[in-house]
């Protein structure tokens, strides 16, 4: 990988304050390349104080309508194309829609055509790619808020079709029609996609790039959770090697039938009996891949060098030690100690001591954290 190369260009880091785009933040600036960075305004900060932020090159915005017109204003005359990174499934979106006014000038996440990636971020829509490509699928039904299917089969687990503010909290395993109706009440999205819920006792998340659209995939890191939440992705994971050929050359052909380009995640889910169902694939950068980073394998730069050159690169793949530990340990603390009191506080700060790669908390970088936790204080003092 040139990274003297790479650096000559600008990167610009879209999303909002989350740990997703910190990860991507100190992948670069542990590289030496302050990037520009573009966040909705949150009264919880995290991203936009770490040290790797220049204050110059940072944008605070009320909506991505109003990042996407100060992307176009200030940086689309740069000789050398700039690099974006967005980091949820809403900038995705918003610049997808927008790829033929921006491919000539900027390198982002494409498939080649404007709307394409969007239709591909619906559930329903990739469930149906992975299903042609022999992958397996939990029954499922695209209903309009409100409607039971006449052949539903209980359990079921309600998903968002596509991404809203606030997708993440309508997710619900119904185990009866009154479950289900009750669900329906809070749910804030029209379109939903009900699955079979299927038991499961554990995850398998991957995590990497595509680059030559579609044709070159690579896939850097494995996560597997050490617990399980059932209606929640979990906190806590082991990253290992990847060495499934199987599974690469199904996601190789999906992802060519795509015709994407960009930083990725897939998700499966695994049921007692070791089987794997499909669940989703994210493109965009998800907020696991800063273990990859950790583990020599920067996904930032793995995928620069893969556009610039037009091919994934060489010799990327770095061995992982045995049972490597990952933690979200701000969502972990959310989950397993203040919402469902799992474990106490003096075992979560163990897990955290015991990790190998945190999310929040970095000892080169640590205002983050700080700030981070200041703003759940004032927040939690604020609703007394």
């Amino acid at each position: 990988m040139d990274i003297n190369r790479i650096k000559k260009h600008l990167f610009i880091v879209m999303g909002y304050e989350h740990y997703n785009p910190l990860g991507v933040i100190r992948s670069l600036g542990e590289n030496g390349i302050y990037p520009v960075v573009m966040l909705l305004k949150s009264d919880m900060r995290i991203a936009s104080v770490s040290k790797y932020v220049d204050k110059r090159k940072l944008f605070i915005v009320n909506n991505y309508e109003e990042m996407y017109k100060i992307l176009l204003k200030k940086f689309s005359h740069y000789k050398l194309k700039p690099f974006i990174i967005p980091c949820d499934d809403n900038i995705t979106e918003l610049l997808d829609k927008k790829w033929d006014e921006i491919k000539d000038i900027f390198f982002v996440s494409n498939a080649g055509e404007s709307g394409r990636i969007t239709h591909f971020m619906n559930k329903w829509t990739i469930c149906e790619l992975a299903k042609k490509n022999g992958l397996n699928i939990a029954a499922s039904w695209r209903i309009k808020n409100g409607e039971i299917p006449q052949d539903i089969v209980y359990p079921v687990i309600t998903k968002p079709l596509t991404s809203y503010i606030g997708w993440k909290d309508d997710y619900y395993v119904c185990y009866t029609e009154k479950e289900l109706k009750d669900a329906f009440k809070v749910i804030k999205g029209e379109d939903i996609l009900l699955q079979q819920f299927i038991s499961k006792v554990n995850e398998l998340c991957l995590d990497g790039i595509v680059v030559n659209h579609g044709q070159d995939l690579l896939i850097t890191i494995a996560s597997k959770y050490t617990y399980i939440l059932p209606d929640y992705y979990s906190m806590e994971m082991v990253v290992s090697n990847f060495n499934d050929k199987y599974f690469q050359n199904i996601l190789n052909k999906m992802f060519k039938e795509i015709g994407y380009e960009g930083i990725f995640s897939a998700e499966f889910m695994i049921d007692k009996d070791g089987k794997y169902w499909f669940l989703e694939i994210n493109l965009r950068n998800s907020g696991w891949s800063y273990a990859s980073t950790k583990l020599g394998m920067n996904l930032p730069l793995l995928w620069a060098d893969g556009m610039l050159n037009g091919k994934k690169p060489i010799n990327a793949r770095k061995r992982i030690p045995d049972n490597y530990i990952a933690l979200a340990e701000v969502g972990d603390f959310e989950h397993r100690v203040r919402r469902l009191k799992q474990i106490s506080i003096l075992k979560w700060f163990k897990g955290v001591l015991n990790a190998d790669c945190l999310y929040v908390w970095n000892s080169k970088d640590i205002k983050p954290a700080i700030i981070y936790w200041y703003c759940k204080i004032i927040r939690f003092i604020k609703k007394i």
